[in-house]
């Protein structure tokens, strides 16, 4: 169905043991939860070697392996992302150059939705006055694009145009820099959880953990963090598109390579163990969660919806807003915001930045 775009990887080696990930692919299978894509065949021949050799914890979550891009420029790997989009298939995608995150977000907009998308960098790769090349220009600048939403993770404030936080705020769009993103992981869950998509720049990792990559920046999330990250990505029914980008095998030795592989394989391994854990609550379903009204200043109720099955928090966009579509109307929150609104009648920035996106 999909061989028109692909051609096959190696398979996994036939000595790796039972247990192994490698072991549990669907060759055959074609009712797919989760389809491995390769974009640049050296660095997906790599990761492929790291993660077929690690277990499967993911019980009856359906993976195909569908191989390597036969090319990579955008107007070839747009159609094929909205194919699966359609299909209902979530793809991993292993690449090198970031530009591909530029396909992977106009795979939606091929599809005529509205997308709000989540980029992990160290940088902010993003031309503050029009387009230039920069890879979110098309995301922001394009007027004819269905944007809703841009949520930026990892910034090192050193290397950030400080136009561009400026354009975020009169955006409304969300960054969180680096420091405060360690600070406290947990926190970021909400804004992965509302995200469509998401792509991850290996380079907002330190350097020691994944050294193949350009630039001489060592500070970055620990690979630990990122996976954490990785896994609320997985682990968010909304979320349907994850991508990897930024290994540069001539940045470093063979071993840099195979490290920074690794560390590829141990997102995408964290990335699947959240998706084999997901809960189907909202958007998949609303059915039987937990609402909650606030009375709060400036709003007459405030409404907010918990899940039992997860015991994740939503707030409802208050009536009478125009823009947006329906499925973007349930604003990932945390207990914490709750709290907020309803002991102290405080609604937090993020929360009133969301609101006037519908305005």
């Amino acid at each position: 169905m999909y061989e028109p775009w692909l051609k096959a990887a190696d398979k996994p080696s036939p000595t790796l043991p039972s247990h192994s990930f490698g072991k549990h692919l669907r060759p055959r299978a074609r009712k797919i939860d989760v389809a491995i894509i390769g974009i640049d065949a050296e660095v997906s021949k790599k990761t492929r070697e790291q993660l077929f050799s690690t277990s499967w914890a993911f019980g009856k979550l359906v993976v195909r392996d569908l191989g390597n891009l036969r090319k990579t420029t955008p107007d070839f790997v747009i159609p094929l992302l909205r194919e699966l989009h359609a299909a209902g298939i979530t793809p991993v995608l292993i690449g090198s150059s970031s530009q591909a995150f530029t396909a992977q977000y106009l795979a939606f907009a091929e599809l005529n939705r509205q997308v709000s998308l989540l980029k992990i960098d160290r940088n902010i790769r993003l031309n503050p006055v029009g387009e230039s090349g920069e890879v979110l220009d098309n995301a922001v600048h394009n007027k004819g694009r269905r944007r809703f939403h841009l949520t930026h993770i990892g910034a090192q404030q050193h290397l950030v145009d400080p136009a561009i936080f400026d354009l975020f705020n009169a955006q409304d769009y969300e960054s969180v820099s680096l420091g405060p993103a360690r600070g406290n992981t947990l926190a970021l869950e909400p804004l992965l959880r509302d995200a469509d998509l998401v792509g991850l720049d290996i380079s907002a990792i330190n350097y020691h953990e994944a050294p193949a990559r350009s630039g001489l920046h060592p500070s970055g999330f620990s690979l630990q963090e990122a996976s954490q990250l990785a896994y609320y990505a997985g682990n968010s029914d909304k979320l349907s598109s994850f991508g990897l980008y930024g290994l540069d095998a001539e940045a470093g030795s063979e071993r840099d390579t195979d490290l920074t592989a690794a560390a590829y394989a141990q997102l995408i391994w964290y990335f699947l163990q959240g998706y084999s854990r997901r809960q189907g609550d909202f958007p998949a379903s609303s059915t039987g969660m937990l609402e909650y009204v606030v009375d709060i200043d400036d709003f007459d109720k405030l409404t907010f919806w918990r899940s039992p099955r997860s015991n994740r928090w939503w707030v409802q966009v208050p009536a009478g807003t125009k823009k947006g579509e329906e499925r973007h109307r349930l604003v990932s929150c945390s207990y914490e915001d709750y709290l907020e609104a309803s002991g102290k009648q405080h609604l937090p920035d993020r929360l009133m930045a969301a609101f006037r996106r519908f305005i």
